[in-house]
């Protein structure tokens, strides 16, 4: 273990820092904070100095006074933390802050493509581990069954109240009820729409506080007997939604262990009429989700809607930058509501900040999780991107509540997903067996769409179709 340098660190990032930062994560661009003589080394980022925008700079007068605190530490990190996540990454952004802060890290991270395969190769050998991966909670679920995740149970434990309990549950082995994650992002979703079409097309009244499921389908088959869709749809099974509609009628994919499949219960079924009445609408465009196709009807007019997470934002940016593409004229509504509706949110991705058994600076990988998901000013630097870091003080601050996109124009977005978090069900499991009964319901949700078989004789097919693999895979 290194020697401690400085037990009493209290640093507030300068204005030059926030406004710099800020920009990293409103462009997309990475910038290497770490220069000149000290040891650190960024694999695979790009040196790109870039103007501030001017709305940035807006926003980040109204909060540059909030002083950022980092607690005494008794640890000081210091040698390589490898991490494993996807191109682009929010947890970049956060590394930039802090190597500054621990000047002798040096933030290795080559965003492997094929990394799932790689992880699965190291983990097989027992070396070359990350020190850090990026980890969705069916497979954290799994790994963590088989002894592959570093329990931090002990680090997580004393300050869980500062986390939403469905992040906290997906970060648990209900086998032996440890920790093996850091509670990354909350994942909260909404319905995202252009505002200002919605008024030309008649629909500028909407109380979206009230409004119904009901009241979407007969919306949405208007608009699109008129040229435009209010949602994407592709190929008759759009498995997103399914997991949207489980969520919002307090489902969930299994029980709590993640043995038993649930979605041939009375909330599976319910969630399965919500969507076919969806596709009957025919308010749902037919392109693959993220395509070009798909980011050219978000720019032309044609898609004016959509239901999306909150770290789509990240995704939407990089595709929409001019008002001609729509940019400024984006608003994010609640879920409809209607009488078997609990939650007004949904879950879609929402991944853990996992180490490895096999990680060579587990120490570091756990000084990396609490700077960057357990304190305000790497919360903050994480967020910039889109993701919403769990971490319920950098919810509540300005730092958070302040945000702005050019996608959103000046309206506070992030206003809107402070109000979601308390709409997460405590109920919804995403466990290993997540993955299986995803893939059977893509499969057998056509036939469920075009009425070929009956919406409780599909939800006993998937059941069926993803036994086999549940059984295999489900921590026992």
């Amino acid at each position: 273990m290194a020697a401690n340098k400085d037990t009493s660190c209290k640093r507030t990032l300068s204005r030059r820092e926030m406004l710099r930062l800020t920009a990293l994560g409103a462009g997309g661009v990475l910038l290497n904070a770490c220069v000149g003589s000290q040891p650190q080394t960024v694999v695979q980022t790009v040196v790109v100095e870039k103007e501030v925008p001017k709305e940035v700079e807006k926003v980040i007068e109204k909060v540059v006074e909030v002083e950022v605190t980092r607690e005494p530490t008794t640890f000081e990190p210091a040698g390589e933390v490898i991490f494993w996540g996807h191109d682009q990454h929010p947890l970049d952004f956060a590394a930039e802050g802090f190597v500054q802060s621990f000047p002798n890290v040096n933030w290795i991270s080559p965003h492997p493509a094929d990394r799932d395969a790689k992880l699965q190769a190291s983990l097989a050998a027992q070396s070359d581990c990350p020190d850090l991966y990026w980890m969705e909670a069916s497979q954290l679920n799994d790994l963590s069954c088989v002894g592959a995740l570093l329990d931090i149970t002990d680090e997580v434990k004393p300050v869980e109240d500062q986390y939403h309990p469905l992040k906290l549950a997906e970060a648990t082995q209900p086998k032996d009820g440890k920790i093996y994650g850091w509670p990354g992002d909350i994942s909260v979703s909404g319905w995202y729409y252009r505002y200002d079409v919605l008024e030309e097309l008649g629909y500028g009244d909407i109380d979206f506080e009230t409004w119904t499921w009901d009241d979407f389908y007969k919306m949405s088959s208007e608009i699109a007997e008129q040229g435009k869709y209010t949602f994407v749809f592709p190929g008759q099974s759009w498995t997103a939604l399914y997991m949207y509609t489980l969520h919002q009628v307090g489902g969930s994919p299994t029980t709590e262990d993640g043995l038993t499949i649930t979605v041939n219960a009375d909330e599976g079924i319910e969630a399965m009429r919500i969507v076919k009445d969806l596709f009957d609408s025919g308010g749902g465009l037919d392109v693959a989700w993220w395509s070009p196709a798909y980011w050219a009807a978000l720019q032309e007019g044609t898609l004016i809607g959509d239901f999306a997470a909150a770290w789509a934002k990240g995704f939407w940016e990089a595709q929409i930058k001019t008002p001609d593409q729509s940019a400024g004229l984006w608003r994010i509504a609640k879920f409809p509501t209607g009488p078997n509706i609990k939650y007004r949110t949904g879950i879609w991705g929402g991944a853990t900040l996992v180490s490895l058994t096999c990680s060579p600076n587990k120490e570091n990988a756990i000084a990396y999780m609490k700077y960057a998901l357990g304190s305000l000013e790497g919360a903050a630097l994480a967020g910039t991107w889109g993701i919403i870091p769990a971490y319920r003080p950098y919810l509540e601050s300005t730092l958070f509540l302040a945000g702005r996109s050019h996608i959103f124009g000046e309206w506070p977005f992030n206003e809107f997903w402070a109000s979601q978090e308390p709409e997460l069900s405590t109920t919804f499991f995403r466990r290993a067996a997540f993955d299986p009964i995803n893939t059977a319901i893509g499969e057998k949700m056509p036939a469920i769409m075009s009425g070929e078989m009956s919406v409780e004789q599909g939800m006993e097919e998937i059941v069926a179709l993803a036994q086999p693999d549940v059984d295999r895979i489900a921590c026992k």
